[in-house]
């Protein structure tokens, strides 16, 4: 298991009129998310040089889906364990946990970004300072929050 992140993946079939479906919800399957969806986000028309992100939080865990595009997603603990994820497949959601610093970037043109959250928002939930994460990530003892990684 990943302490940083888990990859689910979700089930895609072929739609009953053309096209395809895409399908996540709350459960225990390998494709269910680990927590009830309280917050949506849709990220569309987003600048090939923008950058998203530059957070953590202390509670939410939350979902990320490529729908269109690609783009990378930066991740790490605040003590020194960092990895990458490029996000370009709408059959694959990245789950981040709390207490993971992340940051949004090389957006392809056109990508369209989809964010699912387990809380609804809530402006003291998150860590917006770099400095202020990384003075707390210690005291976290390499032990990340969320339910799914305790689950898992």
């Amino acid at each position: 298991m990943n302490a940083l992140f888990r990859i689910i993946g979700l089930a895609e079939k072929p739609g009953s009129v053309g096209g395809a479906l895409i399908m996540f919800q709350p459960g225990t399957r390998p494709d269910g998310l680990p927590f009830e969806i309280k917050k949506v986000l849709y990220m569309t028309d987003i600048r090939e040089d923008h950058v998203r992100g530059g957070h953590a939080h202390f509670e939410t865990e939350e979902i990320l889906v490529c729908l269109r595009g690609a783009c990378t997603v930066d991740l790490d603990d605040g003590c020194g364990r960092r990895e990458s994820v490029l996000l370009d497949r709408r059959d694959r959601a990245l789950l981040l946990y709390p207490h993971v610093w992340r940051v949004v970037r090389d957006f392809a043109p056109g990508t369209e970004l989809l964010a699912v959250a387990g809380l609804a928002y809530d402006e003291k939930d998150y860590i917006r300072s770099r400095a202020r994460f990384e003075e707390l990530a210690p005291g976290w003892g390499g032990s990340l929050g969320g339910s799914a990684r305790r689950a898992s």
